[in-house]
């Protein structure tokens, strides 16, 4: 296993999944820019990356990540996850519904230094925003 595909499964297993905030000095840069889809703008630099990562996390304080797959090359790694919750806190202005949610996506992480410089997230945010019902589903 690749450097890039090990500290990527660590980004999702233990600082996300079990919400470790100490692993993020470990393997995250200074200057990271994480690329979302909630976000209009990149994430940068590693403070407002937790920051970000942390309000998510506090909307469903039972998080549970799981890494479905990860491969890379060089310096980079895919990481296919599924992430499963229940909306009980705020999330992002959205009061807590109490739904429970599963939302899927893939993520590519580069690492330089051993450490995560940028992160590219595509995930069925429309799909968590239906199932929290705040945009209708179609039919």
């Amino acid at each position: 296993m690749s450097d890039a595909v090990s500290i990527g499964r660590r980004f999702f297993e233990e600082l996300l999944g079990k919400g470790d905030a100490s692993v993020a000095d470990e393997i995250l840069a200074d200057n990271i820019v994480m690329y979302h889809p909630s976000s209009p703008t990149p994430i940068t630099p590693r403070a407002a990356v937790q920051g970000f990562l942390g309000a998510f996390r506090a909307g469903f304080p039972d998080m549970h990540m799981v890494v479905e797959d990860a491969f890379g090359s060089g310096d980079k790694a895919a990481v296919r996850w599924h992430m499963q919750g229940t909306h009980t806190e705020n999330l992002f202005g959205i009061p807590p519904t109490g739904k429970a949610v599963s939302v899927k996506g893939i993520s590519v992480v580069r690492v330089a230094d051993g450490k995560i410089v940028e992160d590219w997230v595509s995930e069925d945010t429309m799909g968590l925003m239906q199932q929290l019902g705040i945009v209708p589903t179609m039919g």
